[in-house]
């Protein structure tokens, strides 16, 4: 078997298998009719108006698991705030933090900053074009980087994440499963031969969308799809077998007690370490750590204090937190009064009282900040 232009056999049409023959077959029908539907029907995204490096690296990111409603107001702001790649290098960790609070996953606002702090330190403030050395700046894997290359600099480079594994697993009738390495190899040299030289960028936003808008997990639209007439699962009606879902584990729970303590109009907060679970976030004070440095009857009188906030439930990639809310009231200090050495409210390293102004400008994990806010407006009324 020869490819159209007469060279090797691609790998992936080395075998019979499906993928292989449908991109033979269909290969070229498929990317005029992707890109006529492209032309019609391409979602109006802010970061499609200037094919810059660093707003599709900063979209990107911030797109991540998370969907692009969400992404757009945070994008936005981002822009105004910090409007080049210079400026955002130059930004405070924490102010950086803040204005990523909601977004959730805040790894890759550490990402972000390391990546470009590293294009300025490293590149001349020029993101650079290769792959090798877009894959050396943290948080970049092989989607962002064919994102970066194909959108801001036109090069024949694929895209390819769950959403296009999707695609293309129901295109071609193959079992892929959109986290499996492998699959996403077999799936990347298959787009790789489908790219048309001339709009790589488009191509790549092309199947974005395809995945996004029509070709969805649950429910596609299969009668508007713009390729309906080449796919294989929906010609032996078979879309829901495809992709291949992975069996998924249940996650565990962790019942947790959050304690936001105040004292005359100050607050006790925590920064987190910089590694590990929110990294670098504040947090108010949890009853299983202060159970380890209070004595058990002083830690007793303090939650009869408490006031009840409810319940909080935030979902991690591995878990799942039911976290309790309690605010507790203390009362102002006695100076002749001495609870011992495990005093949990006297400054130690990153454990403070803020103000309320200054509460309001520290990032705090998405399960805590409905509380945090509650607790601004409760503190600015008094």
């Amino acid at each position: 078997m020869k490819d159209t232009k007469g060279d090797r056999v691609p790998k992936w049409a080395e075998s019979s298998t499906s993928y292989g023959e449908w991109a033979v077959r269909n290969g070229g029908e498929f990317s005029v009719l992707l890109l006529s539907w492209f032309d019609r029907s391409a979602r109006n995204l802010p970061w499609r108006l200037v094919r810059d490096p660093y707003r599709v690296l900063l979209s990107e990111l911030m797109l991540q698991q998370t969907q692009v409603a969400t992404v757009i107001p945070f994008y936005e702001r981002f822009l105004a705030q910090w409007p080049t790649l210079q400026d955002l290098a130059r930004a405070d960790d924490q102010a950086v933090l803040k204005a990523w609070e909601g977004l959730g996953y805040y790894s890759r606002a550490r990402n972000l900053l390391a990546a470009v702090r590293a294009v300025v330190a490293q590149h001349g403030g020029e993101i650079p074009s290769g792959e090798r050395e877009l894959l050396q700046l943290k948080g970049i894997g092989e989607y962002t980087a064919g994102a970066i290359r194909s959108i801001a600099y036109s090069l024949p480079a694929a895209a390819v994440d769950g959403n296009v594994v999707r695609v293309f697993s129901r295109l071609t009738e193959t079992a892929w499963q959109p986290a499996d390495p492998a699959h996403r190899r077999q799936v990347r040299a298959l787009v790789e031969q489908l790219l048309p030289a001339n709009r790589p960028g488009d191509f790549n936003e092309a199947l974005m969308d395809l995945g996004a808008t029509i070709c969805l997990p649950q429910n596609p639209a299969c009668t508007s799809c713009p390729v309906q007439t080449i796919c294989q699962a929906l010609a032996t009606k078979s879309v829901a077998q495809f992709p291949e879902k992975k069996p998924s584990r249940e996650k565990p729970v962790e019942q947790r007690t959050c304690l936001i303590l105040t004292q005359g109009g100050k607050v006790h907060v925590n920064r987190r370490p910089d590694k590990g679970l929110l990294a670098g976030l504040y947090e108010f004070d949890w009853v299983e750590d202060l159970a380890a440095r209070l004595p058990d009857d002083f830690l007793a009188t303090l939650m009869e204090r408490k006031e009840k906030l409810g319940q909080k439930r935030h979902v991690f990639t591995h878990k799942i937190w039911l976290v309790d809310g309690n605010r507790i009231e203390l009362p102002i200090p006695d100076p002749t009064a001495n609870i011992g050495s495990s005093d949990p409210f006297k400054t130690v390293e990153n454990s403070r009282w803020v103000s309320t102004d200054e509460l309001k400008t520290l990032p705090f994990p998405k399960v805590l900040t409905q509380w945090r806010d509650d607790l601004v407006v409760a503190l600015t009324q008094v």
